[in-house]
């Protein structure tokens, strides 16, 4: 419904200062990273100079890529502006014929003067007017290292500068990020490590984003088809400093959004670490360990004069601050247990703080036009302050036995005590238990021409994890002043001083095979678990004064495998290589129990369409508005305008996970060439979009075109036999048929194409999608330079490459990328005037001097 697209931090960690990326699934993982691990893990490790040959070395990298959107709308370019037909132009609010409308049922383009925003001018098409409202995008990277090492020390230093230039006019982004990672060997027994990385990143009129005027594609879902957006951009303000625009109603000149009310952030992060190890025997260590995660977010959006829900303009600043430490101690010991037998056991304790603070100020309107200063307000600035503080402390153990390097038994438990649980009940212990067997190891005899290598594997784990802040006790906020006497108010959610930590058992099994010397691999995985106690807040009535309360209310199970298949088709004498790889994961979902009789939780309503977790159901359920049906399935349209009807009864009409998704890599070596690619497809699952519900709502997209040999001079309009739109189904004269003894009679009545597409608005059925796509998701062709040509080039080692990213896209969903519909949160499955996904394509240059 708003706001403005951020992104993630994890977008800070710079991509050339990553040595590995492992990812550790399942809740095993939790032992050693605690509950938040509880559905795995991703291990980053960054580069450091160990390893480096002695001495001092420098690399350098560079990328240039270029970003155009994959994929906007398909428009209609026969009809413009207006309704039933009529348009003519005064003020852009009602003054004229239509010309307050922002919707394109208006005359057909014949190519006649005709008065409109700019003037006169003929009433012809802008066929590409939301392409030309984007930019060529281009993002520049440079990076450059310096790193070292000697006999007891190494070191490593990167620099590296990113500046982008975004799709929409007056969109940047600029960071700078750099890293230092060091170690050292300090006499026999002790040892150091450390790192320090530091990332600047600023921003500069970021999109906007869902429902909300500030997002320019909000307004291209309704829009006028003959609006040329170049004579928005320049000039955009008339001689008083008014902005010119194509309509006054309901939407901003889209170049106003983004140049006029511009937004900037800035954000300051250091992530830094030290260890310290000492070896007091060959089979003991002990390590002390600590980091912390600290950054600064600072954020201004400013709202211009002259704005259509802003017309005084005003801003908003929001500062936040955030920081995560954690010290560990850690005792690891390797011991042979006879000649058959060893150990690997592992005992420490870990403190995690982590604190967030933020405070805001909002101005509603301003004084002097552009100045945006809390000086500079009419009206009182409204300021708010929140903080939050967390800490877990944990104590944990691990043991892994190894039989003749073949059977391998590993024993974990860990016991976390979090601050945000009842002080007599905020303890919680998980154990996990997982063990491998290497057969061909074991029995030699298995192991030939055919079959290299075989393990099999199982495990079962127990996952406990804790609540959010302040979920145990009602908090008091502030609500403005009434006259000069402060008011406070209660949440609407009624807090829970009996919570209890929420559990997930899971038990896993798999194996790992190669065949044919190695050229054939399979990793498969199958995996049972189910959470309870889960943490949620379910509604009560409002009689109550709270409209939720937060309960160990749920119980859902997830059953699936993961399985991986690489395969070397050719691999030749002189040295031509085809390796391939296949992924597929497939997960079921089940909503097992809620609290005593509740039948499902919402997770988010948008339009009316509720995202839910509802019991006996994959959880995820997108549940609304649908076609009423007779018994056979056919759709009822009313007996007076022919269109169809909505069932009085919500339901559910789909599920937003997906059924499967998988991948598919290739990649051609020979000598110094290599090619690759990469294929993502994602299964399944369905998506609710508004901006097909809006769009075909204002006649913009390219199906509107059916029917329009009708128009509609009321709601109610009949169209002529042979116009207008024949909706395939049952006429209701009056008696429901949903009985098998009650038949209705086939549809005959037409009606126009703006009151059927009208018509569909609310009707959730219509505008939810199958959300199977199938992407191009990169695609490579780089070439390793000879020794010697990079030697003539001054360096000792040169790597150049042709990278594209997002290249292709097959969907069965109309208009939009469905992968914009999916974001990380509990509400998936919506889709609303995102901002286009983006192909690119550029180059990267890696040298080693």
């Amino acid at each position: 419904y708003g706001g403005v697209d951020y992104g993630n931090a994890i977008s800070d960690l710079n991509g050339s200062d990553i040595a590995d990326i492992s990812i550790l699934k399942g809740p095993n993982a939790a032992a050693l990273y605690g509950s938040r691990a509880a559905n795995g893990a991703v291990v980053i490790t960054t580069r450091s100079g160990k390893g480096t040959a002695r001495g001092f070395g420098v690399s350098a990298s560079s990328n240039l890529t270029f970003e155009t959107p994959l994929r906007l709308p398909d428009y209609q370019n026969e009809y413009g502006q207006g309704a039933g037909g009529q348009f003519a132009y005064v003020d852009g609010r009602g003054g004229g014929t239509n010309d307050g409308t922002d919707e394109s049922w208006g005359p057909k383009f014949d190519g006649q003067p005709r008065a409109q925003f700019f003037g006169v001018g003929p009433w012809v098409a802008a066929p590409d007017n939301v392409r030309d409202f984007f930019e060529t995008g281009r993002t520049i990277t440079n990076n450059i290292s310096f790193s070292g090492s000697g006999e007891r020390a190494n070191a490593r230093l990167s620099f590296t500068k990113e500046d982008v230039n975004g799709l929409a006019p007056g969109m940047a982004l600029k960071k700078f990020a750099t890293a230092l990672n060091a170690g050292a060997e300090l006499g026999e027994r002790f040892s150091t490590t450390g790192s320090v990385q530091y990332i600047n990143n600023k921003g500069f009129n970021r999109n906007g984003t869902g429902y909300d005027n500030g997002n320019m594609m909000q307004q291209f879902v309704w829009f006028g088809r003959q609006v040329d957006v170049q004579r928005l951009k320049n000039p955009r303000k008339d001689a008083d400093g008014n902005q010119i625009n194509w309509n006054h109603n309901y939407h901003d000149n889209p170049y106003w959004i983004q140049l006029e009310s511009q937004n900037r952030d800035q954000r300051d992060r250091i992530i830094g670490a030290g260890a310290l190890n000492f070896r007091p025997s060959s089979w003991l260590t002990a390590s002390l360990r600590s980091g912390t995660d600290w950054f600064r977010d600072y954020r201004k959006r400013n709202r211009a004069y002259g704005l259509v829900e802003s017309p005084f303009g005003g801003f908003s600043e929001l500062n936040i601050f955030t920081q995560e430490t954690n010290t560990e101690g850690l005792l690891t010991a390797t011991r042979a247990l006879g000649s058959r037998l060893s150990l690997t056991a592992n005992f420490g304790g870990n403190l995690r703080k982590t604190q967030y603070k933020s405070n805001s100020t909002e101005v509603g309107k301003l004084v002097i036009p552009g100045v945006y200063n809390v000086g500079n307000s009419q009206d009182p600035p409204v300021t708010s302050a929140y903080e939050e503080a967390k800490k877990v402390n944990s104590l944990y153990g691990m043991a892994q036995f190894a039989l003749n390097n073949y059977l391998f038994v590993d024993v974990t438990g860990r016991n976390d005590w979090s601050s945000t649980l009842p002080v007599d009940g905020n303890s919680y212990f998980y154990p996990s238990i997982s063990g491998s067997f290497v057969f061909t190891d074991a029995l030699p005899a298995l192991s030939g021409r055919f079959l290299q290598y075989g393990k099999l594997r199982a495990s079962f784990a127990k996952v406990g994890n804790d609540a959010s802040p302040y979920q145990l006790q009602s908090i008091y906020s502030t609500n403005g002043l009434f006259g000069v006497s402060p008011r406070y108010a209660v949440p609407n959610t009624l807090a829970n001083a009996d919570l209890k930590p929420e559990e997930t058992k899971a038990f896993e099994v798999g194996t790992e095979l190669n065949f044919f010397s190695n050229r054939l691999g399979l990793d498969l995985t199958f995996y049972n678990k189910a959470t309870s106690n889960q943490i949620l807040n379910a509604d009560i009535s409002g009689a109550t004064g709270y409209t939720s309360i937060a309960l160990n209310a749920g119980k859902i199970s997830n059953k699936g495998m993961d399985a991986l298949l690489t395969v070397t088709p050719i691999r030749l004498a002189n040295g031509f290589e085809w390796n391939t790889a296949l992924n597929f994961s497939r997960n079921r979902s089940r909503v097992e129990e809620l609290h005593e009789d509740l039948q499902t939780v919402e997770l988010y309503d948008y339009w009316s369409l509720k995202v839910e977790a509802r019991r006996g159901e994959p959880y995820g359920a997108l549940y609304g508005v649908a076609y009423r049906r007779d018994a056979a399935g056919n759709i009822v349209v009313s007996s007076t305008t022919g269109r169809p009807l909505a069932d009085p009864q919500q339901r559910v009409l789909g599920h937003y996970p997906p059924d499967w998704t998988a991948g598919l890599s290739n990649t051609l070596r020979f000598k110094g060439l290599d090619f690759s690619f990469l294929l993502d497809k994602h299964k399944g699952g369905d998506v609710f979009s508004v901006t097909n519900m809006f769009g075909r709502y204002a006649g913009v997209l390219e199906e509107t075109l059916v029917g329009r040999d009708c128009i509609a001079s009321s709601a109610t309009v009949l169209c002529p036999p042979n116009t207008g739109i024949l909706v395939d189904g049952v006429r209701n004269d009056g008696t429901f048929c949903v009985s098998t003894t009650v038949l209705c009679p086939p549809n005959t009545i037409r009606s126009a194409a703006s009151n059927y597409n009208h018509g569909l608005y609310g009707l959730h059925e219509a505008h939810i999608f199958d959300a199977t796509y199938l992407k191009l998701r990169e695609m490579k062709l780089g070439y390793m330079l000879p020794d010697q040509m990079a030697g003539r080039m001054g360096v000792s080692r040169a790597y150049v490459a042709l990278v594209g990213r997002n290249l292709w896209l097959s969907t069965k969903v109309p208009h939009i990328d469905p992968e914009t519909a999916f974001n990380s949160g509990n509400a998936q499955g919506l889709e609303h005037g995102q901002f286009p996904s983006q192909r690119s394509i550029g180059f990267n240059l890696s040298i080693t001097p």
